[in-house]
């Protein structure tokens, strides 16, 4: 399991320059041998290294806050879909980004399995499998960044309610979204 590089330069950004060894006990010889590296957008990175990097950044620096995580993901999917992937963005068009956003989510992450289940026009769940459990806060990410991405297509006061959670032991994590 990977994830691009363009997703993780930040994490290892914010513990590269964090000079107090907060982040010591959470990460490996191999986590830190990979972050001492330069990291390329478009490369691929192993996945427990970005886990252990999320789940200490979130640990140590978000408190364990959902909210905190929503708000990477949010800002994540501006940066991105605003710039390299911007043709992704489909102005007055929310439920056609949440139709291929499955392809989009194999740009970032060679794992998990989407499913989106459009319910109306203004509505639609999506249903993820085969993330880790382990990492909360990559739901909470998830959650942000669709939000964000429904908003750019033109979509107002976007709601989002968690219906199963994998995390808490169901089979799947899923998020119905709604917007005006």
């Amino acid at each position: 399991m990977n994830v691009k590089g363009s997703i993780f330069i930040d994490l290892v950004k914010t513990i590269k320059s964090d000079k107090s060894g907060v982040f010591n006990k959470y990460l490996t010889a191999q986590d830190w041998e990979i972050i001492n590296q330069k990291i390329y957008p478009s490369f691929w990175y192993p996945y427990e290294t970005y886990k252990h990097c999320l789940n200490a950044n979130y640990e140590v620096n978000a408190r364990k806050n959902p909210n905190t995580a929503r708000e990477w993901g949010r800002s994540s999917c501006r940066e991105a879909m605003t710039g390299m992937y911007s043709t992704f963005i489909y102005a007055g068009d929310p439920l056609r980004f949440m139709s291929i956003y499955e392809m989009i989510h194999k740009n970032f992450y060679d794992f998990g399995k989407v499913e989106v289940i459009e319910e109306g026009q203004h509505q639609a769940v999506f249903k993820f499998t085969e993330l880790d459990v382990q990492c909360v806060p990559i739901f909470h990410i998830l959650e942000g960044w669709l939000v964000q991405g429904i908003e750019l297509c033109g979509a107002k006061n976007v709601r989002c309610v968690f219906l199963s959670k994998s995390w808490e032991g169901d089979h799947d994590t899923s998020m119905r979204f709604t917007w005006d």
